[in-house]
């Protein structure tokens, strides 16, 4: 099965030929073995030639090939001549020893997860003059930085330009170091696998600028413990919070009309989901796996269906266990539609006034479960009651902590609302 993939070597680097009259090459591998591996021996610094002789005739290197030097780990710089015009797929993909990589001022492609699993990559840089791309702070651009499309794994912290509207596909994927990023209000899509396995990943705000969240976004961000889905998203894709095993409450705002197949699959603990009342449809194992789930609460008072042909939305222990929170007086609606009438506990509730600003100066919000209360006087009495009308906090301070999941009133002087943890 094994496959020579090169025309021929010069100074330790393979080369296939892509044109006799015009007399082009491209960077490639030396063998593969079938079954989708690809072998280069390539290591240490490498300056890619722009020209070379072969066989007494000049060529012009315009291409680094796809799997070029896949899983190169002795590979630590690489420099890409002004000849080369595109880098192909998975093209330095697992370089695990590369540090840096240089790209000459002529290339208009760079193909999908040309850098992914680059694990000791620092920095990408780009020469100034080329038209299609740029880099910043070792961060990879399209030229006007409109879109991010590759961040070494090796970053800890990202603060994305205002300039960025989009984050490209698997754009942060493998960045297990990551614990913070922030994604200004300029960004409006984020594509398939952008965070994919950023374990050290613990909160994210997805702005309300954010219309879309691709397939497998946050896939295995085990260290997720809470996420802000912006008022603008209307479409969240396949495995988007699949394995976010440190979730424990996600509110699905009202701008989302479809939850998708396992966009919430294997959230271990994941105890309150809160779906939003334009929400119609709910896909196959949505929620499969959330064996902690204690509470859903759907606003809507049209019940989301289930495809027929995509059931098994839950499990029969949540079924069985949760608690199913619908609006006053839609009870019997429920009761009548799959998923809902396999639920065993069902309760009416008035979601009117939810995450309401108190007054004009006093605001509150819910971080890692934990109620904050922002220009509050401290001289001012604070109050917690859960729905039942019980006292759960009473006292001045700013924080309420320590409160299980679900739904509460907050009453500050002569103002109230509710809000959900």
């Amino acid at each position: 099965m094994t496959a020579l993939a090169y025309n021929f070597k010069s100074d330790g680097l393979y080369y296939n030929i892509l044109s006799e009259t015009d007399r082009t090459v491209e960077v490639t591998y030396y063998r593969n073995d079938g079954y989708g591996s690809y072998y280069n021996d390539a290591y240490g610094d490498i300056e890619i030639p722009s020209k070379l002789i072969y066989d007494r005739k000049t060529y012009k290197v315009t291409s680094i090939g796809k799997y070029a030097f896949y899983k190169c780990s002795g590979l630590t710089s690489v420099t890409i001549p002004n000849s080369v015009t595109s880098i192909g797929i998975s093209a330095f993909y697992n370089c695990s020893g590369l540090t840096s990589v240089t790209i000459g001022n002529s290339v208009t492609s760079i193909g999908n997860s040309a850098f992914s699993n680059c694990s000791g990559l620092i920095s990408i840089i780009v020469d100034e003059s080329n038209p299609s791309f740029s880099s910043i702070e070792g961060i990879l651009y399209n030229n006007d930085a409109t879109t991010l499309i590759y961040c070494p794994i090796t970053k800890k912290t990202v603060t994305i330009p205002n300039s960025v509207t989009s984050i490209g596909y698997s754009a942060f994927s493998g960045c297990s170091g990551l614990t913070s990023v922030t994604i200004p209000n300029s960004v409006t899509s984020i594509d398939n696998n952008a965070f994919y396995k950023c374990s050290g990943l613990t909160s994210v705000t997805i702005p309300n600028s954010v219309t879309s969240i691709g397939q497998r976004v946050f896939e295995n961000c085990s260290g997720l413990t809470s996420v802000t889905i912006g008022n603008s998203v209307t479409s969240i894709g396949y495995y988007a919070f699949d394995g976010c095993y440190g979730l424990t409450s996600v509110t699905i705002p009202n701008s989302v009309t479809t939850i998708v197949q396992s966009a919430f699959s294997n959230c271990r603990g994941l105890t309150s989901v809160t779906i939003g009342n334009s929400v119609t449809s709910i896909g196959k194992y949505a929620f499969s796996g959330c064996s902690k789930l204690t509470s859903i609460y759907c606003q809507g008072t049209k019940p989301p269906r289930e495809n027929p042909r995509e059931s098994i939305v839950f499990s029969e222990a949540i079924l069985k266990e949760c608690t199913l929170y619908v609006p006053i007086g839609c009870q019997a609606a429920y009761e009548a539609v799959d998923p809902w009438r396999n639920f065993w506990n069902i309760e009416e509730m008035d979601f009117s006034g939810i995450d309401d600003i108190i007054s004009d100066n006093i605001g509150i919000s819910v971080i890692n479960r934990a109620i904050h209360i922002d220009n509050a006087d401290g001289n001012m009495l604070v109050e917690v009651f859960n729905l039942s009308g019980k006292s759960v906090y009473r006292g001045h301070g700013n924080i309420v902590d320590g409160l299980s999941t679900g739904i509460y009133i907050i009453k500050i002087a002569d103002k109230s609302m509710k809000i959900k943890i």
